[in-house]
C-alpha cells in the first residue's frame, strides 16, 4: 500500500507486506509484517524504493554513518531499535535519502495499467534552490500530480520509472 506525508517536504511511502494478499481472506493482519519504504525519484525518471528497516544493510551503514550528528534540524544519535525507525519516519527518510515532495496528500492505482498517481498539492516555500526534477517548480501554489509504473508490473518491486502527469493550475501559470 502507498501513502504519503502531506506535509512541505516530506515522503512519498510503499508498505509491502510480508504475507500474501488474497482477497477473500484480507485483514488488518497483513500491516503486521513488511517491509516500509520511501521513495527516491531520480533526475531522468528512474526512481527507488528505498528499505526503512534497520536489518537492510544499505539502511543500517546510512543510520550508522549518521549517529552523532545534525540530520535535518534534529540531533540525530541513533535508533535503538525498528519500532523506533517507524515512529521517527521522517527522521528515517531524511537519513535514507528519500526526495523531499510537495505535500504528498492522496494516491490511487489504474486497476487497468497498474500505474501509481499521486497528488502533490503544493509547497510554496520550495525555493529555486530547492526543486529537483519530481518538484521542478519554485514557489510551487498550484501543484502536480506525478505518476509512476513499478518495474515489472510488480508492486513488491525496489525501482519503478517515473514522470509528472499534469501540473495544476490556469493553463499557461506555473
Amino acid at each position: 500500500c502507498y501513502s504519503g506525508d502531506d506535509s512541505r517536504f516530506e515522503y512519498i511511502y510503499k508498505f509491502v507486506s510480508a504475507k500474501p494478499y488474497y482477497k477473500a481472506t484480507a485483514g488488518g493482519y497483513l500491516l503486521d509484517e513488511g517491509t516500509l519504504y520511501v521513495a527516491r525519484f531520480d533526475e531522468g525518471g528512474a526512481g527507488e524504493w528505498l528499505p526503512l528497516d534497520l536489518e537492510d544493510a544499505g539502511f543500517a551503514a546510512k543510520v550508522a554513518e549518521s549517529e552523532g550528528s545534525m540530520v535535518g534540524k534534529v540531533m540525530f544519535n541513533g535508533f535503538e531499535n525498528q519500532a523506533d525507525v517507524l515512529l521517527n519516519t521522517r527522521l528515517a527518510a531524511d537519513i535514507a535519502g528519500a526526495t523531499p515532495m510537495d505535500r504528498p496528500e492522496w494516491g490511487a492505482v489504474d486497476p487497468n495499467t497498474g500505474e501509481v498517481y499521486f497528488t502533490l498539492t503544493n509547497n510554496t516555500k520550495r525555493t529555486e534552490d530547492q526543486v529537483n526534477a519530481a518538484n521542478p517548480v519554485a514557489q510551487n501554489k498550484n501543484g502536480h500530480i506525478i505518476r509512476w509504473q513499478e518495474a515489472g508490473n510488480d508492486y513488491t518491486a525496489d525501482s519503478f520509472e517515473w514522470d509528472i502527469f499534469v501540473f495544476a493550475g490556469e493553463q499557461g501559470t506555473e
